[in-house]
């Protein structure tokens, strides 16, 4: 009986939406260089959006925390050799993974065979060994053919294991252009803030649970402080929201002001954040915007981190910086006053220079752009040697 799908030159897979944007840009690269190439995927919209053949929907997968995805094992595992089953039957010739190291290590384990028939393993965006699992490092190094880092201390926690690694710089310095007076004025008027006020920039994240445990949290902190913040003009406070997310889960929590889908173009107006830790935290540093990071999950969750995670700083500013540029206030000490205090100290004076300065430095210790270029020539390497 015939497979059901063909061979093809690049096979990507990928587990959830920030990873998907990743490859569709990547996607984009490749093809603008090698149009002729056949490419598939397990994906999601991103993806979808580029034109190659989609041969798992992922849409429904991007879980985060012990507790969320220990409730779906089952069908992790099912879904797992599915995508195992698709890639033996594309045999292409690179198997690039996109973050999404629990699921995506596995598959290169369950796939090794194809190693020996030609198949190259690149996996981009490294597990975060630094934070946890030291010795998953190792095994990483082993198993794939190349690894592209998206931090610059990471290449030599694998290399001196054997592996092949090298950093491509972050995705995100491109995907956060520098700002503009012009700019500024432009999205303040879209978004109807007067010149002379400063926005404080609520970002409790992009998940039902971070918004109903953060949200609630920032707006009484805001609360605490705004009677003291409005003596230097008007304090306009504005909620990052998720398109993901229903409105009313928001208006359960608070009454300020929605934007929709806009998070990048906020934080080019906004004064100060109160930002859930994440992804979201360094973009708001890419953009120089003096922020707190903040969290607080599930109890068990929380505590089965605090076993595990190795690093001194949670917040991926103060991981990349090596050193505390963004207060950080997490799970138990995720409270009001805490919060109120640092939003109040990043409002103005000597403490807000400082973290401006050190946050305007970020983009250079990312690599200063053009990472998916990298990427791709990384890629088509693989596939032949001297020619991408």
């Amino acid at each position: 009986m015939a497979a059901a799908y063909p061979p093809c030159d690049i096979f990507i897979m990928v587990g959830e939406p920030s990873g998907d944007a990743y490859a569709a840009d990547l996607v984009r690269e490749i093809q603008a260089r090698n149009p002729d190439l056949r490419l598939a995927a397990a994906g999601c919209e991103g993806l979808r959006s580029t034109g190659i053949e989609i041969d798992q929907d992922m849409s429904a997968y991007a879980v985060m925390g012990f507790v969320a995805v220990a409730k779906r094992i089952g069908e992790f595992k099912r879904l797992g050799k599915n995508i195992s089953r698709i890639v033996r039957e594309r045999k292409p010739k690179v198997l690039i993974t996109v973050d999404y190291p629990g699921f995506n290590l596995r598959l290169l384990k369950n796939v090794k065979e194809l190693q020996a028939a030609g198949t190259k393993f690149c996996h981009v965006v490294a597990p975060q060994v630094w934070a946890w699992k030291p010795r998953r490092a190792k095994k990483v190094a082993q198993l794939v053919d190349r690894l592209c880092c998206f931090f610059p201390f990471e290449p030599p926690l694998f290399t001196r294991h054997g592996g092949d690694a090298a950093f491509v710089g972050h995705p995100l310095v491109d995907a956060m252009p520098m700002t503009t007076v012009e700019s500024q004025e432009r999205l303040r008027t879209e978004f109807k803030v007067p010149s002379n006020a400063r926005v404080v920039l609520l970002a409790p994240g992009s998940r039902e649970a971070e918004v109903s445990s953060l949200l609630p949290i920032f707006d009484e902190a805001l609360a605490k402080v705004s009677h003291r913040l409005v003596s230097s003009g008007p304090v306009v406070p504005i909620v990052a929201k998720s398109p993901h997310l229903d409105h009313a889960l928001y208006r359960k929590f608070c009454h300020h002001r929605l934007i929709e889908d806009r998070y990048r173009d906020l934080l080019h107006i906004a004064h100060v954040g109160l930002i859930a830790s994440g992804t979201a935290t360094l973009e708001a540093a890419l953009a120089g915007l003096p922020h707190v990071i903040a969290y607080k999950g599930d109890g068990l969750s929380a505590a089965i981190a605090r076993q595990v995670i190795l690093t001194d700083h949670v917040g991926l500013p103060n991981i990349v910086h090596k050193k505390r540029i963004c207060p950080e206030v997490l799970q138990d000490q995720c409270e009001p006053v805490r919060l109120a205090a640092h939003l109040e100290r990043l409002w103005g004076g000597a403490v807000r220079e400082k973290s401006m300065k050190l946050l305007a430095q970020t983009r250079e210790k990312l690599g200063g752009g053009h990472a998916m270029e990298r990427i791709a020539s990384e890629v088509l390497m693989l596939m032949e040697p001297g020619k991408a």
